[in-house]
């Protein structure tokens, strides 16, 4: 799978980053830690205790407190999933939504897992066509078939549409007396474009590429 280069600068003095709003503190307000705004937490980067709120939520079907809930603390209104495993950089991995529920003083949290969806489908966006006729094959890591498209024209640089689903996909592309190449992809929720090149090896022979152009790369939580 094609992995993103994260870019990283660090500058002196006060900085503002993008779905963050600071580190950790104590202060006469009773907060602990302050909200990350990132679409999906990830599981093994929260603090240890909160991390000890969302397992007993898991383990036992529903995590409870008179208290506050420090999951509350850390998840500002822009979080919509906790993902367990796999690296931020990748779709890979298990996301699930967080309910919480408050009566009678009693905060109750809990989680169910889901399949991400996103506000529209993404595409590849092809780019060279060096030989037709050339068929584009999206699927589902299973092999159940999403779109089947069939380039005629090599002034032809269609948007093949893949999912609007956070996950992994895989594109078969066959190239006429050339064969057929695989390659696995991603989508998550910092997908933008998805640029999908066809390159000329040799006489019979081709590779692909997929860059994924994200909107933004996310930024650590402030507690990370």
């Amino acid at each position: 799978m094609n992995r993103r280069t994260l870019l990283t600068s660090i500058s002196v003095g006060a900085a503002t980053v993008a779905g963050c709003t600071g580190g950790v503190e104590n202060d006469e307000t009773g907060r602990k830690y302050e909200e990350c705004n990132l679409p999906a937490l990830q599981y093994g980067t929260l603090p240890e205790d909160v991390r000890a709120e969302v397992d007993t939520a898991f383990n036992e079907g529903q995590y409870e407190t008179d208290g506050e809930l420090l999951w509350q603390q850390v998840a500002g209104p822009g979080v919509e999933f906790l993902k367990k495993g796999g690296p931020w950089y990748t779709p890979d991995g298990t996301y699930y939504t967080p309910q919480v529920d408050s009566d009678n003083g009693v905060h109750t949290l809990q989680f169910e897992e889901t399949t991400p969806q996103l506000d529209s489908t993404k595409y590849l966006h092809v780019e060279d066509v060096p030989e037709v006729p050339v068929n584009i094959t999206i699927k589902y890591t299973d092999g159940t078939v999403l779109e089947d498209h069939t380039i005629e024209e090599k002034d032809d640089y269609p948007e093949v549409p893949v999912s609007n689903k956070v996950g992994t996909y895989l594109v078969e592309v066959t190239v006429k007396d050339w064969g057929t190449v695989t390659e696995e992809f991603g989508i998550d929720h910092f997908t933008q474009e998805l640029n999908f090149g066809i390159h000329r090896e040799s006489e019979s022979s081709f590779s692909v590429s997929i860059q994924d152009n994200p909107a933004t790369y996310p930024a650590s939580c402030p507690w990370e």
